[in-house]
């Protein structure tokens, strides 16, 4: 069995930047940048299988400013093999695009059973690239996977629906998007997983070695387009109650708060 992971390279949550900043590469620093957790979630669904089934895993990073950084780590994880595909004519803002970029590195990798995904494409806030991908592949693909299970000759996936939680049947070439259920919650490296991503060779494409012209990879191409982005700027004011006994305090916070209209339950 063959797995192929995509995933991406993003600013951490925990590096203090607002809004805009984050896409000022100026003030990101390489320890700045990490997987996405939503493909790390990805990455673990296909070490599960790997673990049980003697899958061989290859994680592919498209979105990144340093994606050997985060390929090195999908190997540190346990991935076997690690591609990094990167050149200044993509426009990867569109998942329509995006899509269309996973297919031809599916078609230059060759043989793959199985594609994994993250639900969520952080980068662009989008959830839509597995299941444009897969329409694209024509076959079938199971969406907000919770968990997954090997059955004969199939795969018996539990996933979210809207109010509730489907069990499916599917074959073992197919796509699933992977939540952050406690299933796919992500291993951590060892020390033997560093050393062997530090000595790994990861290949980088370009979209000469995909086959792909600017005109189909490029801004121009693209069916969605951003066209502003600003900080939202939330402006809170303060009260605050120094003196008094608790229970006067209490008695000035209950007042303000009845002033203020702000409601306490229903």
């Amino acid at each position: 069995m063959k797995i192929v992971v995509f995933i991406q390279q993003i600013v951490s949550t925990q590096v203090k930047l607002q809004g805009i900043d984050y896409f000022d590469t100026s003030r990101v620093t390489e320890d700045d940048l990490v997987i996405n957790p939503s493909g790390k979630n990805a990455i673990e669904g296909a070490l599960k299988l790997k673990d049980g089934h003697g899958a061989e895993v290859t994680a592919v990073c498209v979105r990144g400013l340093k994606p050997e950084k985060a390929l090195r780590e999908a190997i540190a994880m346990g991935c076997d093999k690690a591609i990094g595909v990167k050149d200044d004519s993509f426009y990867t803002d569109d998942p329509l695009l995006l899509a269309e970029i996973y297919v031809k590195i599916l078609e230059k990798i060759g043989e793959y059973d199985l594609i994994f995904l993250g639900v969520e494409e952080q980068s662009t806030s989008s959830y839509a690239v597995a299941a444009m991908l897969a329409e694209k592949l024509d076959m079938p693909s199971v969406l907000y996977a919770e968990e997954i299970e090997v059955k004969d000759d199939i795969l018996r996936v539990g996933h979210v629906l809207e109010g509730g939680r489907k069990i499916v049947d599917m074959p073992k070439k197919g796509l699933i998007s992977c939540s952050d259920s406690q299933y796919f919650t992500p291993r951590y490296t060892s020390m033997r997983g560093i050393l062997t991503a530090k000595r790994a060779e990861i290949p980088t494409w370009t979209a000469t070695d995909l086959g792909l012209a600017a005109n189909i990879v490029g801004k121009e191409a693209a069916s969605l387009i951003q066209v502003s982005l600003s900080n939202i700027v939330i402006e809170k004011e303060s009260y605050i109650i120094k003196e008094g006994e608790p229970e006067e305090m209490v008695d000035k916070l209950l007042a303000k708060m009845k002033e203020d209209e702000v409601k306490l339950g229903v």
